[in-house]
């Protein structure tokens, strides 16, 4: 992965974490196990991309940070799903949450072809 690849990943996440972490200081306070749990997540994606950009050894560690990320991503995914249905966000929200998701996914499996391809 080239440095405009980690950047691109990095400041999409980043973007993703402050919007959610501000949205979500409007959550019932019924759920703050909830928000606890997806803010959580949320600075593990942060935390793995670091571990993955910071790591210049064994291409092995930094395809299996890569593989982390994009499980820690699809709880975040379902995370979301569960705030639509259970009315905590509205459609407009999710969708858009949804589509920033997809992004850094794609954006994750990018990185994870190109680590393949190094080693």
């Amino acid at each position: 992965m080239d440095k405009n690849d980690s950047f691109k990943i990095m400041k999409n996440t980043k973007l993703l974490v402050f919007d959610v972490v501000e949205f979500s200081k409007n959550f019932p306070k019924g759920e703050a196990v909830l928000k606890k749990n997806l803010q959580e997540e949320l600075f593990n994606l942060v935390k793995l991309l670091n571990s993955y950009i910071v790591n210049k050894g064994s291409a092995r560690i930094k395809e299996k940070h890569v593989k982390d990320f994009i499980v820690s991503l699809s709880m975040v995914d379902f995370y979301f799903e569960y705030l639509y249905l259970n009315k905590i966000i509205s459609f407009k929200k999710y969708k858009a949450l949804v589509d920033d998701v997809i992004t850094i996914r794609k954006l994750a499996y990018g990185v994870l072809k190109n680590e393949k391809e190094l080693s």
